[in-house]
């Protein structure tokens, strides 16, 4: 491709300050300016200088460059597919949930750096303080913590109460302060049973009083809720209750209710216990059935196979007790044994008064004189006295002495049932006939000596006894096989369905931005390249032009005036120059170009420009087919 070529720094001949053509320092393929009112820029390979002026001037400079406009759509294509990233990013960002709340800052501090170093990813909310995980692995960060032992202190209940000024809080709000404090370390004791999750205590309290006949006692009321799959036993409930009762003043355990979190009452009243079994006896009763039950399924499993039996046992428990106290005397029969005797007599004998009444009469007889001989008695009528004789004997005797004192223990079993049911054999497959056609299966049950040995087997488990009527009943039967249990989650129920229609969704919205924005971003993009390279491509060409003219008039005036080619004369003038370069030109005025607007018009106009300067139409089409 020509060039416009002239020595370094000077002024080709038809160049004005509008800017015909000048040269610039650069050597022969210098930045030259062509045009007048639509002056281009040259650069060294001879194609037009785009305008870097502006704020905007370093950036189209930049974009102008040819390997930066070939990256140019993988540039758009790249940032497009970087704001997707950002987009799913973004939209799938997993929300949090708080682990545990209400607990101090070490314990926080202790909370985070655990769940840490577990890769559980922990994020403080800044707007609480707060400790929260991704929700999907709430759960598991619970779990391990409590593994852990964390937390092992909360801000709760009495460490409360030092925050609080009492300057200005009346009684009752100090007292209603003190219950829920106390309420709240009651809760947090009670929490500390393994197989409690949460626990919410209530306390009913009144104002004591001096006198005794006018207290009120107070009562408590606890809800508790286990873990998931355990439960609160008895012995655990009856635990509660005292801790409860033993922390309150005058608190009887009597007057303290515990309720789970299904509404169900735990505590046991009196009355109830009276009326029935209690909560230990149905316990004993359940547990007892259970090793029964346990102990048939042991020995009749290797036997029919573990889906082929089942069993159930009812036992009869006597869980009253007696008390006898009993006192035998001489149980040998032997008789009494004297062990001592003691025997003691009184004898009296005085004279009888008589006579005739007067003095002599009343005079006391004389003393009476005893002798040791009792037994010679003389003559009433010679003595005339009377005798008294008073005899006691007091004897001991020695008994045989046994008392026993007995109690009978209770849980004893009256009476065992057992009931035995065993499914039935499978038919055995019957070969085909002489036919090829498949008959019937022949049913396989249990013989009656089978199920006698199945019977004699149970028997010996449970330690029948005909005595106590015990009963055992082995019976087969066919069992239904068992429904499949269809745990599968409905589609528009499943998150893993949920996250893979957003992810397409996703990826459906970047293939429309794409097809919709950058495609034709990306398509104008190459098609204004294309067609700027072909206007500066004409511009250029015309310039070239332009000034191939100018040389060419220099050298017709320089072989006319006898000068050097290149030399402008001195006696013309750049109105002269450009006169003689119009003469020159050819006969197609800008007037007919104007006024082609018919299709033939355009044709006839074209066929006169080539047949004028086919050189000229050559080159501008080899430009155009030229590859970029």
């Amino acid at each position: 491709m020509a060039t416009a070529t002239a020595p370094t720094g000077t002024l080709l001949p038809g160049a004005t300050d509008a800017g015909a053509l000048a040269t610039r320092p650069g050597g022969r393929n210098a930045m030259a300016t062509v045009g007048g009112d639509n002056a281009i820029s040259l650069g060294d390979n001879g194609m037009p200088l785009a305008d870097y002026s502006g704020p905007f001037g370093p950036i189209k400079q930049i974009l102008d460059q040819p390997s930066v406009k070939k990256s140019l759509p993988l540039m758009v294509i790249a940032v497009a597919i970087l704001a997707f990233v950002l987009v799913y990013t973004l939209v799938n960002q997993p929300n949090y949930r708080p682990v545990m709340s209400g607990i101090t800052e070490g314990d926080q501090q202790a909370v985070f750096e655990a769940l840490k170093t577990a890769d559980f990813k922990p994020v403080i909310d800044s707007s609480n303080g707060q400790v929260t995980v991704p929700v999907t692995r709430y759960h598991e960060a619970r779990i391990y913590l409590a593994s852990k032992g964390l937390p092992k202190t909360a801000s709760t209940g009495l460490d409360t109460l030092k925050d609080q000024s009492a300057m200005t809080t009346s009684q009752f709000m100090e007292q209603v302060r003190y219950n829920a404090a106390i309420e709240q370390e009651l809760a947090r004791s009670i929490q500390q049973i393994d197989s409690i999750q949460t626990a919410r205590v209530h306390l009913a309290t009144t104002k004591p009083s001096v006198f005794v006949r006018d207290r009120t006692p107070p009562k408590a009321s606890v809800v508790v809720t286990p873990h998931q799959g355990r439960s609160v036993s008895p012995t655990q409930v009856q635990a509660i209750v005292h801790l409860v009762a033993s922390s309150v003043p005058l608190l009887l355990p009597e007057n303290v209710s515990i309720v789970d979190n299904v509404g169900k009452l735990m505590t046991d009243a009196a009355s109830d216990a009276a009326m029935g079994l209690n909560a230990t006896q149905s316990k004993y009763k359940q547990s007892l059935e259970d090793l029964y039950r346990q102990r048939v399924l042991e020995i009749l499993v290797p036997i029919v196979g573990d889906a082929n039996v089942r069993s159930q046992v009812n036992l009869n428990i006597d869980f009253s007790q007696t008390e006898i106290t009993s006192e035998d005397f001489d149980p040998t029969g032997k008789g009494p044994k004297t062990r001592s005797e003691i025997t003691s007599e009184d004898r009296n004998s005085a004279k009888e008064a008589s006579g005739i009444p007067g003095t002599l009469a009343n005079t006391a007889p004389p003393a009476p004189t005893t002798t040791l001989n009792t037994t010679a008695t003389a003559p009433a009528a010679a003595t005339d006295e009377r005798s008294t004789v008073a005899a006691r004997a007091t004897r001991n005797y020695e008994f045989d002495r046994q008392v026993r004192h007995t109690k009978t223990a209770s849980g004893g079993i009256q009476r065992v049932s057992v009931a035995v049911v065993i499914n039935e054999r499978a038919p055995i497959a019957q070969p085909k006939n002489d036919k090829g056609e498949d008959q019937p299966a022949k049913p396989n049950p249990y013989t009656p000596e089978e199920l006698e040995r199945i019977q004699q087997l149970v028997r010996g488990v449970v330690g029948f006894d005909e005595a106590r009527k015990d009963v055992v009943s082995v019976i087969p039967a066919k069992f239904e096989p068992d429904v499949p249990v269809d745990l599968s989650i409905p589609w528009h129920k499943d998150d893993a369905v949920l996250t893979n229609l957003k992810s397409a969704m996703l990826g459906l919205m970047f293939v429309a931005f794409l097809m919709a924005v950058v495609r034709p971003v990306v398509v104008h993009m190459m098609e204004r390249d294309k067609q700027a390279a072909l206007d500066a491509a004409e511009k250029v060409q015309l310039a070239q032009e332009q000034a191939l003219a100018i040389e060419r008039a220099q050298a017709e005036e320089a072989a006319a005036a006898g000068a050097e080619p290149g030399e402008p004369s001195a006696a013309e003038t750049l109105e002269e120059m450009k006169a003689k370069m119009k003469a020159k030109k050819s006969g197609i005025s800008a007037e007919m170009m104007d006024t082609a607007n018919t299709y033939d018009d355009k044709v006839a106009l074209i066929r006169m420009i080539v047949g004028d300067d086919s050189a000229r139409v050559a080159s501008v089409l080899k430009n155009m087919i030229k590859p970029n």
